[in-house]
């Protein structure tokens, strides 16, 4: 190890952390940081008292622990030490103890000014996870805050792609160091060609990810080179039938196949990354993208793809989506073949692809739920989260939401402090939402069942995909028709793999995932002994005796996600807020009034779908009871389009999500008045004596009341005419009823006689020539008023009359013979001098019957 890159920087990285006390070190793969910066702290004599190094990922922490233990000839738990979840292997003579982020946090919250810690190195920054940016900024301000009370405290921040210039201003003042990068060339390959999108462009069937790589992994195990292949995939179902498609082919003899991801054993983990053995090939998920080194890793095949977790805060949903890597993550993927020699990397995706892929992948901060960190930052004294020491500050929307939930729960006051619920459920290293159900358990009496819920939401669950090898089934051979709750079949599922001791063969013939069952056990046991810490009475789990507690608890945390089904024969349903999901087709509520999910999740499969799963049935009393003011009833009329008729309906609502609808009966004569008259006036209904003059009775009243305001007649708006399309449709249920009906009748009603005489006057119907010829007046809402006749019905008029006592003019249509206009005008005497003739002299021709002066 003595000769890796980054040892070439020992001294200036111990005279920088002697000086300002913080470290910016840019090292790319290959170069030895996470491995040999923290023993140079240990030995250099710079650091007074633990050397933390927080890693994102508990296989890398777990494993970086036992290399370093290894090289420097010590046991696991002795000088170095580990502590990930369910793990804690240190001891007093440990001094440098790799540990995951989320157990950083842990330390923060149990000892804010972590005051057995001389040094925390940050290790792969660039992956950029909400919970070591969070502790970066506590660390700071412990060392130069307003408040700063570990100003001997070191920091370092290590990452092998990060874009330093922002973070260097972040950290400012610190050093900024950069080793070499690996000693050994990577040749990266692109076989962009045969993609799936390109295969469906072409009308060929789908080429599938695995299938590509079961071709690109023969072709790489064909060269003598090839070392260990490293295969990238998004995830354990990918990677699942890859291994299938690779172990089945005859020319992969002589291989070890490997599976390499997060939720696999440790004792799987260690098998797939031991030196030496025969030659191997690792089906891995992004758990070996960063820190850890594979020694005799010669090639690398990169699908170029990850699933990535994603919170919705406009729909209020978490995303599970595929999607391409970013440039510095495929760098990262790539080094992986260079670490011990030279190697080679293939992409299956193109140049082109690659060049327009982003940068560098978006921080966490940008993309989860941020209800946990608010809660976390609250309880630590934080009153305005938005003007903590972000390195990117949330968005404000997500951050809104957040708060909000967090009101809900009653963790925050509506000015945005903390509380006293808020500060125990703080205190519990879960969700808040998680944390809010173990305090209503405490409530209700079934706080071992809430701890049972809490526990199995942490981990990968107690149940196998599909059927077990012994041809037994998953949950539903677990579920009963009267459970009530989707916990409860985990629950038997659970005592059965705990009475089988965990044991994987066995497990597997039920249907269930031992490992999973297992750290639920692990995670129940935790929360026992945090539960009773604070004073909650923890009991015995007994669904079925606390089923209308476990109810009500559910409600506490989840009473926004609250769903019902569409119909009995679908599993789509209606969820609060407009929403809408699929439930599970072997859930225990599927014959449920209404349930809440607790997990919401659209992921990407065959199509992109929202899941509704791990749900419990709740009783609509209850609802009422503890959220009254979010019920809303509603008995009357309501519009069928389809019948075109108003129908008597009963709703009943828990916010806008509709929980039951009956229709029956007659509807409200008045409401029914107001459904169709609404309709009629939006123009999705046609009455046939809505005429023309109807509108005109109108266009003279309008025009009349701007024209001699003094009169002070009555406008007529949109709501004036809704008001009288209602008297007109008063006794009617349905378009037949008043299709037919007079509406001038209801019009005659709008004016007093004294009103009706002024609209008579000055805004007439018709009006007499000085010719003695009568004209009818047209009217309109946006132009002045008019007559049309045809020109020789003219002769001997000069003048125009004038209506509203001589405040408007008319204008004259004046029509040729055939009954078209030729000019419109108010000067009738300027068309006898100017028009008249120009007209005679085009029309006389043509129609020499009519008479031409």
């Amino acid at each position: 190890m003595i000769n890796l890159p980054v040892y070439a920087l020992k001294d200036p990285l111990l005279g920088a952390i002697r000086g300002t006390g913080r470290l910016l070190l840019r090292a790319p793969t290959g170069s030895g940081k996470s491995t040999c910066v923290p023993p140079m702290l240990l030995d250099g004599g710079v650091v007074d008292g633990l050397i933390v190094v927080v890693q994102p990922r508990r296989i890398a922490a777990r494993m970086l622990a036992r290399r370093v233990a290894q090289v420097r000839g010590s046991r696991p738990g002795g000088e170095i030490g580990h502590v990930v979840r369910f793990e804690n292997c240190m001891g007093k003579e440990t001094r440098i103890v790799y540990v995951t982020d989320g157990v950083l946090q842990r330390w923060l919250e149990d000892d804010p000014e972590l005051s057995h810690v001389g040094a925390v190195v940050f290790d792969e920054f660039h992956e950029r996870r909400i919970a070591s940016d969070v502790a970066l900024a506590r660390c700071l301000n412990l060392q130069d805050g307003a408040d700063a009370k570990r100003p001997e405290l070191k920091i370092v921040v290590m990452s092998a792609t990060l874009e330093v210039a922002g973070l260097k201003d972040y950290l400012d003042p610190c050093e900024v160091l950069e080793a070499e990068g690996r000693a050994f060339s990577v040749d990266v390959v692109y076989r962009g060609s045969g993609t799936p999108a390109q295969s469906a462009s072409r009308g060929r069937p789908e080429i599938k990810v695995w299938d590509r790589i079961a071709d690109a992994v023969r072709d790489a195990a064909g060269h003598e080179d090839a070392g260990h292949i490293l295969v990238f995939l998004p995830g354990v179902h990918e990677i699942r039938r890859s291994i299938e498609l690779i172990e089945r082919a005859a020319w992969s003899r002589g291989w070890d196949v490997c599976p390499l991801y997060s939720g696999l054993s440790p004792k799987l983990q260690d098998e797939a990354v031991a030196p030496g053995g025969r030659r191997r090939i690792i089906v891995a998920t992004n758990v070996a993208e960063t820190s850890l080194t594979i020694d005799g890793v010669r090639t690398v095949i990169d699908a170029g793809l990850a699933r990535v977790a994603r919170y919705d805060a406009v729909r209020g949903l978490d995303t599970l989506m595929i999607e391409k890597i970013s440039r510095a993550s495929a760098d990262q993927r790539a080094g992986r073949a260079g670490r011990t020699a030279p190697g080679r990397c293939i992409r299956l995706w193109s140049e082109a692809d690659h060049g327009r892929r982003v940068a560098f992948d978006l921080p966490e901060i940008r993309r989860v739920d941020l209800a946990e960190v608010v809660l976390s930052l609250k309880s630590a004294g934080v009153g305005e989260v938005a003007g903590f020491r972000w390195l990117d500050a949330p968005e404000a929307h997500p951050l809104e939401v957040a708060e909000k939930l967090l009101r809900q729960l009653g963790a925050l006051d509506v000015e945005g402090g903390i509380t006293d619920e808020g500060v125990m459920m703080s205190a519990f290293a879960l969700h808040p939402r998680y944390a809010r159900l173990m305090l209503a358990g405490q409530e209700e009496g079934c706080v071992a069942e809430a701890g049972f819920i809490a526990a199995a939401v942490q981990g990968e669950g107690v149940f196998t995909r599909g059927r077990g090898a012994g041809g037994g089934g998953g949950r539903e051979e677990f579920t009963e028709p009267s459970d009530g709750s989707d916990f409860v079949a985990e629950w038997r599922a659970f005592q059965v793999a705990r009475d089988m001791r965990y044991d994987p063969r066995r497990c597997g013939q039920s249907g269930i995932l031992a490992r999973g069952a297992r750290e639920v056990g692990k995670s129940l046991e935790q929360l026992e002994r945090a539960a009773t810490r604070r004073g909650l009475r923890w009991g015995q789990v007994d669904f079925e005796r606390n089923r209308a507690a476990v109810s009500r608890v559910m409600l506490a945390a989840f009473s926004d996600r609250l769903a019902v089904r569409l119909g009995v024969a679908t599993l789509a349903c209606r969820v609060v807020d407009g929403r809408r999901g699929k439930l599970d087709s072997h859930s225990a509520v599927k014959e449920a009034q209404a349930f809440v999910a607790t997990e919401m999740t659209e992921v990407e499969g065959k199509e992109v779908v929202v899941y509704l799963n791990r749900c419990a049935e709740i009783s609509l009393d209850d609802l009422r009871s503890l959220f009254p003011d979010d019920f809303h009833e509603h008995d009357g009329a309501v519009y069928d389009a389809s019948a075109r008729r108003v129908v008597r309906k009963r709703v009943l609502r828990f916010r806008d999500l509709i929980l039951e609808s009956k229709e029956g009966g007659e509807p409200p004569l008045a409401d029914a008045a107001q459904l169709l008259a609404e309709r009629v006036a939006s123009g999705e209904l046609k009455m046939k004596c809505w005429d023309q003059s109807v509108e005109r009775w109108i266009a003279r009243l309008v025009s009349l009341s701007q024209w001699l305001p003094e009169m002070e007649l009555p406008g007529f708006d949109e709501d004036d005419k809704l008001m009288v399309l209602e008297d007109v449709c008063q006794g009617a249920k349905s378009y037949k009823d008043i299709k037919n009906r007079e509406v001038m009748p209801v019009l005659s009603k709008w004016l007093s006689a004294g009103q009706k005489q002024v609209l008579e006057a000055y805004a007439p119907l018709e009006v007499t020539l000085s010719n003695g010829r009568n004209a009818k007046v047209r009217y309109s809402l946006d132009g002045a008023p008019w007559i049309a006749l045809k020109m020789q019905l003219l002769y001997d008029v000069e003048v125009l009359p004038e209506i509203a006592m001589g405040k408007t003019k008319l204008l004259v249509h004046l029509l040729a013979p055939n009954q078209r206009p030729w000019q419109v005008t108010d000067d009738l005497k300027g068309f006898w001098e100017r028009g008249y003739p120009q007209m005679k002299k085009d029309l006389a021709g043509r129609y020499p019957r009519h008479e031409w002066r």
